[in-house]
């Protein structure tokens, strides 16, 4: 208490907190100005000392997941990006593709601006144009194959559910019914076709999984740390941090096998097999949801019937798994139902078969009653936004983006 100085008055304080912030401003002009000297001499500066650091929010347009975040820049040029810890995707951290966000701003590749061809295709002869200058060329193209072989014969391709306006309303009041996304049927058409088929409802995008209470989760072909999808990522990795069994079906020893409990290497183009053997171990072992099964399914006694013959043996001699570790992953869900279940994953087009295996799927997760309950997966419901007013469209798509 000896040190305190019992004399310092309020008026003195505030006189040595002004001479303080006084001092740092000096202190701060002083550096940058030293900042701006080395500079010139070609002496390496970091970043955070060139000048003020201005502070801006957006989202990350590498990929359609669209993560929040925090962008700082000095001089109008940008040096970090982060993650926006207040957005729910990001959550404070992005992926490495988004970290890379700074490079690819600045890469002298990068197109900036519009280029129209001058010279014969594959030339690679090109002049700048404005925008106007761009879209004034496309509608002039578009407009003189109109008129000599119709509107129909312009198709108008796009990529995710985030071009709509592109694919569904200019093509429609073009006049042309051919819009479509061929990524789409590269990607997720079979897992939305057999959830419509099987549980009467498209999945759409985002996964609709309760990582937060999931207690066993198997990926088959999901490749959550390598195909950079930032939120899964974090869930995946919280998921397995509380105790979450991983098992992970995967010819490769994958990012997410080397994490795992179980790692199946799997023969490609054999999981429907591997699935069928899951089914008849929880139903002949009785590790299924009796209740939700008689509530929510029907048809459970063909199913019974079908599966019999498909043992783990059977499936070992088709897929090289051993029996027993297809006995012990299927009891492992199993036992966990109904905080278990497979993840539908993305880019599920693989052998020809897809659709009659994500079917599969989801009968599996069917059977540990995992729609709808805490820790399996979760129903979306879009917000209520009324339909932009417009003519009948002349053909409408249907596994969306």
């Amino acid at each position: 208490m000896s040190d305190l100085n019992p004399n310092l008055t309020r008026r003195g304080f505030m006189k040595a907190s002004a001479f303080g912030i006084g001092a740092l401003v000096l202190a701060d002009r002083a550096l940058r100005s030293m900042a701006d000297e080395l500079i010139k001499l070609g002496v390496p500066v970091p970043w955070y000392r060139r000048g003020q650091i201005k502070t801006t929010y957006n989202y990350c347009d590498i990929c359609p997941w669209k993560c929040g975040i925090v962008v700082k820049s000095v001089n109008g040029r940008v040096f970090k990006i982060d993650g926006n810890p207040l957005d729910p995707k990001s959550r404070g951290m992005l992926c490495a593709r988004g970290q890379a966000g700074v490079s690819f701003n600045y890469d002298p590749d990068r197109l900036k601006q519009p280029l129209i061809r001058v010279g014969q295709r594959g030339e690679g002869k090109f002049k700048s144009a404005t925008w106007n200058e761009a879209l004034d060329y496309s509608a002039q193209k578009m407009l003189a194959i109109k008129d000599k072989y119709g509107p129909e014969a312009i198709a108008f391709l796009g990529h995710t559910s985030g071009d709509f306006w592109f694919t569904d309303y200019l093509s429609q009041a073009w006049g042309s019914p051919n819009s479509a996304k061929p990524s789409v049927s590269m990607c997720t058409t079979p897992r939305e076709e057999a959830a419509l088929i099987t549980i009467g409802k498209t999945l759409g995008n985002h996964e609709p999984v309760d990582w937060e209470n999931t207690r066993c989760v198997v990926l088959i072909g999901t490749h959550i740390g390598e195909d950079a999808r930032n939120t899964m990522m974090q869930d995946l990795a919280n998921a397995r941090a509380r105790g979450a069994k991983l098992v992970v079906v995967d010819p490769r020893y994958s990012s997410a096998a080397m994490k795992s409990d179980y790692w199946l290497p799997i023969k490609p183009g054999t999981d429907t097999a591997l699935l069928l053997a899951w089914m008849n171990v929880l139903i002949a072992e009785k590790l299924i949801d009796q209740e939700f099964i008689a509530k929510w399914t029907t048809g459970f006694d063909k199913l019974v019937e079908h599966v019999q013959p498909f043992t783990p043996e059977w499936a070992a001699s088709i897929t090289d798994l051993p029996a027993d570790k297809i006995r012990a992953t299927a009891r492992e869900l199993g036992y966990n139902r109904p905080q278990a279940l497979i993840v539908p994953g993305r880019h599920v087009v693989w052998y020809g078969n897809d659709t009659q295996r994500m079917r599969a799927v989801y009968i599996v997760n069917a059977l540990l009653g995992a729609y709808g309950r805490r820790g399996g997966m979760y129903f979306n419901k879009s917000p209520f936004l009324e339909e932009i007013p417009h003519p009948p469209f002349a053909a409408t798509s249907g596994a969306g983006g």
